[in-house]
């Protein structure tokens, strides 16, 4: 499938007119010229004047003699260099001795002179010269030069002489008026000899100078090898090959077929990113790349790259990149959400959300966390910018930015670096703001998902010591009345404080009491404060109580008021505040004996 793409995209690339390395290899417009270099002189050939016709999509050759040879050894001269753009400062714009190209105005304006001739060459002739400032691109010769061994100096003095003796003869019969190139190819009489050596002289000459431009193209033993176009120079036609989060700023090589590939790939992209499909995928083993939109699930990828877009102002970009492996949507063993704060059964028969079974599918809990957490507000916003989320709750608005990274990293890549933290974090702030906001049965769903998270993550057992901290309370607040008892940790203490909370708010009949009322407690710091607090709602709320001696009322508050905890547990304090009220549970039959 790739590789049909491929051969589409190269066919893509002709109609645009973009230059590549194929059969139908066109050489620039422009004039060129053969030199046959022989041992008793020099031949100059003809000069033959190439045009490419846009309306016929034909090619305009005055003399086809030489055109073919002169075809391949532009060719070769060129390699993979693509459009190279042309220096305004410079006058001879070859990089292979056996080539010279100029301007034809640099001709008749007298700019190519014989100094900027000689320094030509001697660069030729030393290349180490032109790279001494340029340590990447003088390592790359270096590595050429071991393996083609030294320039032919003897063939670069021969040709610079001749061109110092010969100026007249050499522009003889060329149009010097036309504002195009003229390309001399010094060659010698036999044909196979000189494509041979203009193989081996384009593969020296070819390191670029890196401040002009980004090519380093040369050959090894896989192939011509060059760097990708990954738009390190911010190509404002292609904005969508623009990297954000490029981690090493070091070009890297890549042969022809990748490079082809590549540049395939860039372009699928923006395609894609174009039907809003954000998310891509690169299956190394499937050879196949997929895309998804932030609502789709991904299919498993055992090794491959992820890819994470967006359609900024000027086109596609791609946010993040990295590699993957093992990703997969399905849990082994699944979730399972658990109703540890006792949400009654009538409630959770009449809910869509499933408890006691096991959930397997990454997707559900991510339907799960977006949906009970952040009220179905992640999933529109997890790579909106902050300025353009329509949430007008501050601590839900807050707690999707802080957690959004996260959490797509997770769903998407699998990763799961900090994710009991944010999840301990932001769960908890959402929670006291549902209970702030007088949203109560949201805060018990809450409850229930972060306690089995993060038993399931990182096997927490809040969840199933709450159980065990409500039964203890429920135990002790409908004991005998002659009978004593104390609470025996900070934990259930902290819960009872909810509770008594819970029951004394009840008895008031104003609006929106929770966060006036109970936000202190939640932040209190010590127990006196929880003390000052309960007493003045007491005070306030007494009328109402119902009093009997030894009734659970009783029970809760009085021990509440005489506790000295070590410790606060704020979570306990929510948990308790949260959790259906024991004060107005049914007696069971055993306890109506006693």
């Amino acid at each position: 499938m790739l590789q049909e793409a491929m051969e589409v995209f190269q066919i893509m690339l002709q109609e645009k007119g973009e230059r590549i390395i194929t059969d139908a290899y066109i050489p620039k417009d422009g004039t060129y010229r053969l030199i046959v270099m022989k041992d008793d002189g020099w031949v100059i050939k003809d000069p033959v004047d190439i045009i490419f016709n846009k309306k016929t999509n034909t090619v305009d050759i005055s003399n086809d003699m030489d055109y073919l040879l002169i075809q391949e050894l532009d060719y070769k001269s060129k390699l993979l260099e693509m459009n190279k753009p042309i220096d305004p400062k410079k006058v001879i714009h070859s990089n292979n001795y056996l080539s010279l190209a100029v301007k034809k105005e640099s001709v008749t304006s007298g700019k190519l002179s014989e100094e900027i001739i000689q320094q030509y060459y001697e660069i030729l002739r030393n290349p180490n010269k032109k790279y001494e400032k340029k340590p990447q691109a003088r390592a790359l010769y270096h590595v050429a030069e071991e393996r083609l061994g030294q320039p032919d100096i003897e063939a670069i003095d021969k040709i610079e002489k001749f061109i110092l003796a010969n100026k007249q003869d050499i522009w003889k019969d060329i149009n010097l008026e036309k504002k195009n190139y003229v390309k001399l190819f010094f060659v010698y009489q036999e044909e196979e000899k000189t494509k041979e050596i203009y193989k081996i002289e384009s593969e020296r000459y070819l390191i670029p100078n890196i401040y002009n431009n980004n090519n380093f193209n040369m050959e090894f033993e896989k192939g011509i090898v060059g760097l990708p176009n990954d738009n390190m120079g911010m190509n404002s036609k292609k904005p969508y090959l623009e990297n954000k989060t490029r981690k090493v700023k070091v070009p890297y090589l890549l042969d022809q077929e990748s490079a082809l590939l590549q540049s395939k790939f860039f372009d699928y992209l923006f395609g894609q990113v174009s039907k809003k499909r954000f998310h891509i995928y690169v299956d190394n083993i499937d050879k196949k790349i997929c895309s998804y939109t932030n609502k789709d699930k991904p299919e498993d990828i055992v090794s491959g790259y992820y890819l994470r877009c967006r359609m900024g102002k000027a086109g596609a970009e791609i946010c993040e990149a990295d590699v993957i492996t093992h990703y997969k949507t399905k849990l082994e063993p699944g979730l399972v959400l658990k109703n540890y704060i006792e949400i009654p059964e009538e409630r959770i028969e009449k809910s869509k959300i499933h408890y006691d079974e096991a959930i397997e599918d990454q997707w559900v809990i991510m339907d799960l966390i977006n949906g009970i957490f952040f009220e179905g507000k992640l999933k529109n916003n997890f790579f909106t910018d902050a300025k353009d989320m329509n949430i007008y709750d501050d601590c839900l608005k807050q707690s999707i930015l802080k957690s959004r990274n996260i959490l797509s990293n997770w769903f998407w890549r699998g990763e799961q670096n900090q994710l009991v933290k944010i999840l301990d974090d932001v769960s908890l702030a959402l929670i006291k703001n549902s209970i702030l906001n007088d949203k109560t049965s949201d805060a018990q769903r809450k409850f229930n998902l972060r306690w089995s998270l993060l038993e399931y993550l990182d096997d927490q057992e809040v969840g199933v010591h709450m159980s065990e901290i409500r039964n203890q309370l429920r135990e002790h607040i409908n004991v005998a009345k002659d009978v004593e008892w104390d609470f025996i940790s900070d934990e259930e203490y902290s819960y009872a404080v909810g509770q008594a909370v819970s029951y004394l708010l009840h008895l008031s009949k104003a609006n929106n009491k929770a966060e006036s009322y109970v936000n202190p407690f939640f932040n209190a710091k010590n127990s006196k404060v929880i003390k000052q607090r309960l007493l003045r709602m007491y005070t306030k709320y007494n009328y109402q109580i119902i009093h009997i001696n030894g009734g659970r009322n009783a029970q809760l508050l009085s021990h509440v008021m005489e506790y000295e905890p070590k410790e606060i547990k704020h979570e306990l304090i929510m948990a308790g505040f949260t959790a259906p009220s024991l004060m107005y549970e049914k007696k069971t039959d055993d306890e109506d004996n006693e």
